[in-house]
């Protein structure tokens, strides 16, 4: 995500730090923050008694215009619905809260149709249709260094997140792509909340230690199930991720820039696929194959994220130059098409003179094909006497402008390369040939409502 609506991240940033007031501990006004304001005082009243709505659109627009299976044009949309309930307020219930969300996701997508890459190119494109989001009960306690969370809820909203690298489009910025190709139904992540327990624990304000368990599959034992967001699937193994993080704030006269570092690995007890071995032993691609694959028992990935501040405008701390990047690695290559990723990047808030609320930014993605995946082709052309291009990885660079018009709506033009779509895949068109590196323009807009 595919990431949840990087753009959903993003426009919580770009909008709170444009509408931002000077008493930073007073929450921004409807009115100054979102298109529709505070329902003439009845959105800031429901706020005071514990009820907190957000709703925001974010549309892609845009379209392949070299390389890739085809040239061709998309459009991508989300429309989100989240609700917040403080249980103190409305129950007297301390430390409890109730959220909820929900997605209309428009459009058919880019990725697919015309370029058949696997890093998708927006973190929206999902099949379109109205889906249930998260909807979970929360739980602080120990004056808020615990909480716990129980429900339905995505994994991609915690962990492996780059503050940074939620500036840009392509979904592998949000939820790393190695995560959305291994696991069953691309994990717990957007559009897939999964059935799950989850665990805060915030000892000071520079450590954050987190776990959480889910149903091993987001889809249920149907790898079509759950469309709606309303299975609730359980059962189907599970999904243990654990993660460590360590922010870094320089004190008053302290040396150094602000930084973030994070550690952490999964695991789910569910059963792969074989990408190499049939059930019987022989190669899948030997005609003595049985056909199916055999089965494998758990998987598991670690990962690593650095988020770090490289300089600060003199008088700031906001505006100036961050980078971040982000290892992940999957070994057990029989039974994961990606065995490593990395990403990386940059991004300048207030790079133009008058524009201290916009962000220029770039990024790179490298995704590996497992030897599983290669191993497989080239058993095929063996056997069948064909030379199809064998999967080795893919790639993808992106350079985005997003611009606060106003503190409820951000435009943001973006462009992306992705080299050697689908990790090398072949072109169904021309099978003994692979898809054409593909480039990519596009326009993103977000509204908070």
């Amino acid at each position: 995500m595919k990431k949840l609506p990087g753009a959903a991240l993003a426009l919580a940033i770009a909008v709170y730090g444009a509408g931002a007031r000077a008493d930073d501990t007073a929450p921004p006004s409807y009115a100054d923050t979102t298109l529709t304001g505070d329902w003439h005082g009845y959105r800031n009243w429901l706020r005071d008694q514990g009820v907190t709505f957000t709703m925001s659109q974010t549309s892609d627009v845009l379209g392949n215009v070299s390389g890739g299976v085809k040239r061709g044009t998309a459009y991508d949309g989300l429309f989100q619905l989240q609700g917040d309930f403080d249980m103190g307020r409305l129950a007297g219930w301390t430390g409890g809260a109730i959220h909820i969300s929900g997605y209309a996701i428009q459009g058919q997508g880019l990725s697919g149709k015309d370029v058949g890459n696997l890093l998708t190119v927006t973190s929206v494109e999902a099949d379109p249709g109205f889906r249930l989001g998260e909807f979970y009960l929360s739980q602080s306690l120990m004056d808020d260094k615990v909480t716990v969370k129980l429900g339905q809820i995505l994994a991609d909203q915690n962990f492996a997140i780059s503050n940074t690298a939620s500036l840009f489009v392509n979904s592998t910025f949000g939820w790393p792509g190695i995560f959305a190709a291994d696991l069953p139904g691309g994990g717990p992540a957007y559009p897939f909340a999964v059935p799950g327990a989850q665990i805060i624990i915030k000892p000071d304000d520079a450590w954050t230690l987190q776990a959480a368990v889910f149903n091993g599959s987001p889809t249920g034992s149907d790898p079509d199930g759950n469309a709606n967001g309303l299975g609730f699937p359980l059962g189907d193994g599970v999904l243990a991720i654990a993660e460590a993080g360590y922010a870094y704030m320089p004190g008053k006269g302290g040396t150094g820039l602000p930084g973030t570092y994070k550690i952490g690995a999964w695991y789910n007890s569910e059963e792969f696929d074989s990408l190499t071995t049939a059930s019987n032993g022989v190669s899948l691609a030997d005609p003595l194959s049985s056909g199916s694959p055999r089965r494998l028992s758990g998987n598991f990935a670690v990962y690593a994220v650095v988020d770090q501040t490289l300089w600060q405008e003199p008088g700031s701390t906001d505006n100036g130059l961050n980078g971040f990047v982000r290892i992940a690695v999957a070994p057990q290559q029989e039974r994961n098409s990606m065995n490593w990723y990395f990403d990386l990047g940059l991004a300048y808030k207030g790079l133009l003179p008058g524009r201290d609320n916009d962000t220029a930014g770039v990024s790179f993605a490298y995704a590996s094909m497992s030897s599983g995946m290669s191993d497989l082709v080239k058993a095929e052309n063996a056997f069948n006497g064909t030379s199809q291009p064998v999967p080795s990885s893919e790639a993808v660079i992106e350079a985005t402008y997003q611009a606060a018009v106003t503190p409820w709506f951000t435009a943001q033009p973006f462009f992306q390369y992705v080299v050697r779509p689908g990790g090398n895949a072949a072109d169904p068109d021309k099978p003994n040939s692979r898809i054409q590196n593909a480039a990519i323009f596009g326009f993103r807009a977000v509204t908070s409502f």
